[in-house]
């Protein structure tokens, strides 16, 4: 009886546990400023993604995690199963058997870090977004970056354009490093289009350029502070222009030079990137430089720094047009347009909920608390689907352990 009861005490302690996850929840999107978002703007989740909800939210949730938890990530799953297999292994003592344990457990999490970083698979996208809005995304490579290789090298403007229109995006810039990249039309749909737009890697510096760049010569801004501020006034007076301050740099080299950066003329910063390396800024270094703008009157922006790994879209950017944008017409013009005039009111960020780098999870508990923040920012249609998956494995389980018991009995011994 006891070993009955005990079989059924994961499924139920799951069943729980995402029960108060949506108690608790979070909203799944939010804008990191604490502006309103407008009404109707939800996602929307891919059928497979609602059939499939504990592998694709699980990749989702693992795609948005920074640098430093997807190292405490790997170190908690090692804590986490060395403890689980060592009680496993005092009470049986298999030594073999714990071997082909940890040779299956560690190809399937091979297997899941792989297909989720390689398989341009359905996405989660933004949807119900005003007619008069563009959604856009600010910096994204293609193969032409010197980072972009490996796995990735097929990833071409094609691909770009096919992984944001996935994602929901009506326009999406081009943001090589040190090369300005040529763009094409829209699809044949209309969308999304590629926008012009170049990353000038300057001295422990990146800033993004955005628009039509021509032959830049990056070395005066390579050697010191004094270039990087040359490359802020050029931006505006000799390339025409908007230049934003992209992260982790900023936040790494330049914490202390941001004032002077806006004093120089920078048009804005990046305050959400996707990038795991990029995706350490805290909401309290987030806020202050959210502050910073507000009071500079400068553009903050999210963006994907996409260079092909994965499918999971962290962040988008709603832009107001001012009017319905023809879908055979480029909004590329008019978005720069508002972005050198309107200041902190050009661009409204919207980002997903995810665990933070910030989080109060110790870093060995990164596996528990992504699995924990992934329920919390689920719907009820994605719950659902979880607590199918795990009474049906348990289930399976119960009968498949039913029937090995059938066939081979335990025996009791002399009494």
């Amino acid at each position: 009886m006891r070993r009955r009861s005990s079989a059924w005490a994961i499924p139920v302690f799951t069943t729980a546990a995402l029960l108060i996850a949506r108690s608790v929840a979070a909203p799944p999107i939010t804008d990191p400023t604490g502006a309103s978002l407008p009404t109707g703007l939800e996602l929307s989740t891919p059928w497979i993604h609602l059939v499939l909800a504990p592998l694709f939210t699980l990749w989702d949730g693992t795609s948005m995690l920074s640098m430093s938890r997807l190292k405490g990530l790997v170190v908690g799953l090692i804590v986490l199963y060395a403890g689980w297999r060592a009680v496993r292994f005092w009470r049986h003592r298999r030594l073999l058997r714990e071997v082909g344990y940890a040779v299956l457990a560690l190809t399937g999490f091979l297997l899941f870090v792989v297909v989720g970083a390689t398989w341009h698979r359905p996405m989660i996208a933004l949807s119900g977004v005003p007619d008069s809005v563009v959604v856009a995304d600010f910096h994204s490579h293609t193969n032409a970056s010197h980072d972009v290789q490996g796995l990735m090298r097929g990833w071409d403007l094609e691909a770009s354009r096919r992984w944001h229109r996935r994602a929901g995006f009506d326009a999406f810039f081009l943001t090589d490093h040190n090369t300005q990249s040529p763009v094409m039309g829209p699809a044949r749909d209309g969308v999304p289009y590629a926008c012009e737009g170049v990353e000038i890697s300057a001295w422990r510096a990146h800033v993004v350029l955005l628009g039509s760049v021509d032959s830049i010569d990056r070395r005066p801004y390579t050697t010191s502070l004094a270039g990087v501020l040359r490359l802020i006034e050029d931006a505006s007076t000799r390339f025409d222009a908007i230049s934003i301050a992209s992260i982790p740099e900023y936040e790494r080299n330049h914490w202390n030079n941001l004032e002077l950066f806006v004093a120089t003329g920078l048009d804005g910063f990046e305050i959400v990137n996707a990038s795991p390396k990029a995706n350490e800024l805290s909401r309290v270094r987030r806020d202050s430089v959210i502050g910073l703008a507000r009071r500079a009157d400068r553009i903050v922006v999210g963006v994907s720094d996409q260079h092909g790994w994965g499918a999971t879209s962290m962040v988008w950017n709603l832009v107001p047009l001012g009017g319905r944008q023809p879908r055979d017409e480029s909004p590329c013009p008019r978005i720069l347009a508002r972005l050198g005039t309107a200041g902190f009111e050009a661009v409204q960020v919207v980002e997903r909920h995810r665990l933070r780098a910030e989080a109060w999870w110790p870093a060995w508990l990164t596996p528990v608390g992504l699995v924990w923040e992934t329920w919390r920012g689920m719907g009820w249609p994605l719950t659902l689907s979880w607590l199918a998956w795990v009474w049906a494995w348990a289930m399976l389980l119960h009968r498949w352990r039913h029937r090995a018991a059938l066939a081979f009995p335990r025996s009791e011994g002399p009494r």
